[in-house]
């Protein structure tokens, strides 16, 4: 018998067995792979669908809620206001300490005189992008294209000058129209006592001061209304918390109102006077993004200024506007409260009288062309299948596979319908 068997000889895989594991196991990694990217190409789609969708009604959500406040100047609007029948040789429609007393009582009234940001006599105003205009057509660029006053009609200087410098965030960009809006904020104080003079002094109670400083610490521009008149004024001095306001003739102020009639106390709303510009800028990550541009004047200040565009919702690509103008658009015809016509900003009527013009809008139809912020994996659109288009203007778009997507909507001016 033998003590010491021989040790058994150890068998392994051949070198053949190792490359056909190595092959099945490369084609799991590869279908594994495959089915990620799939995946992620899915995610970044449906993603970008989401994200442009919401941005997309959250920005005419938000331009839903100013373009109603248009025409808001206390329990009477601007409209009725400035009828030739309410308007006389003692009591203008608006008073505006922004005007020497000569000039709020002229023939026509003079706001020439006032810088764009203070002209509360004119609730709204659009300026045309230049080649946007219905049954036209825009190219539009993978990074936004800032562009000079030249890229739309009829802007003035004044309010150029007040968008951020070239290539800091929040310039303006090409292809996009830009909106105006002056207002008396929706929500307001009652006024306990008014004293006319120079200075005039306004009472409040004081435990409603906040409604005042609502999204601004600081507040300067005020307006004050009761059914029969409405003023619009920088305040001397606005000690918010004990109630008292007073208006005398500085800083912006060039009258008080000292010659003008008292407000009736117990009817007589305080306002903080809101003018707001809404444009399409280009945001610090190249992208587009709409903006929200306010004016302020701080109690006794020399000057409006233009505070820090407010970056709103990112990816909104291009703003289209048209304006509904009532029926009847001269400036002694009373309005019908029936939309006759929809023009693009440079189209309102009469060309002449642009005051009366933007009276007369009583509707404004938005289009926005909303992009997702990063691109998708997937492959670009069918070239033939139908472009994308708002309120008339085709966009022909990159090809840097981004989703995009156009909301459309029709805003009435309640201000301003039937006479309101």
């Amino acid at each position: 018998m033998n003590a010491h068997p021989q040790p058994r000889r150890e068998a392994g895989l051949s070198i053949i067995e190792l490359m056909v594991a190595l092959a099945i196991g490369s084609l799991l990694i590869l279908a594994l792979v495959e089915v990620f990217a799939a995946s992620r190409s899915a995610y970044m789609l449906s993603s970008g669908l989401a994200r442009t969708q919401e941005n997309g009604r959250f920005a005419i959500d938000i331009l839903q809620r100013d373009l109603r406040m248009a025409g808001h100047a206390g329990c009477v609007n601007d409209q009725a206001r400035f009828l030739p029948a309410n308007v006389t040789a003692s009591r203008p429609a608006l008073i505006s300490t922004f005007l020497t007393d000569a000039q709020l009582f002229a023939s026509p009234v003079a706001y020439d005189a006032v810088e764009d940001a203070l002209r509360f006599d004119v609730s709204i105003t659009g300026y045309e992008a230049v080649g946007t205009a219905s049954g036209g057509s825009f190219t539009v660029s993978a990074t936004p294209q800032a562009t000079d006053q030249t890229g739309w009609t009829d802007m003035p200087p004044e309010l150029f000058d007040q968008f951020p410098e070239p290539n800091d965030p929040g310039e303006p960009v090409a292809g996009s129209d830009v909106l105006v809006l002056r207002f008396f904020s929706p929500t307001g104080v009652q006024v306990t006592n008014f004293i006319p003079g120079d200075p005039a002094r306004i009472e409040f109670d004081a435990d409603q001061a906040e409604r005042l400083t609502e999204g601004l610490a600081n507040p300067g521009l005020f307006a004050i209304a009761d059914c029969m008149q409405a003023a619009v004024f920088q305040a001397t001095t606005a000690p918010l918390t004990t109630g008292t306001i007073t208006v005398g003739t500085s800083g912006l102020n060039a009258s008080s109102f000292v010659t003008t009639p008292p407000f009736t106390t117990g009817q007589a709303m305080l306002y903080r006077a809101e003018s707001v510009v809404y444009y399409i800028g280009r945001n610090a990550n190249d992208n587009p993004a709409l903006y929200r541009m306010r004016y302020t004047a701080a109690p006794g200040a020399g000057a409006v200024t233009a505070m820090l565009p407010e970056e709103l919702v990112e990816g909104i690509e291009s703003l289209q506007l048209e304006f509904g103008q009532d029926s009847n658009t001269g400036a002694t015809q009373i309005p019908t409260g029936n939309i006759g016509s929809s023009v693009v900003a440079s189209g309102v009527e009469p060309a002449g009288d642009p005051e009366t013009a933007w009276r007369r809008v009583g509707l404004v139809r938005v289009g926005l062309l909303a992009r997702s912020t990063e691109p998708a994996a997937a492959e670009q659109r069918n070239a033939n299948a139908a472009p994308l288009s708002a309120l008339g203007v085709a966009f022909v778009p990159p090809n840097d596979t981004r989703y995009r997507a156009v909301y459309e909507d029709t805003i009435a001016l309640r201000n301003r319908l039937f006479g309101n």
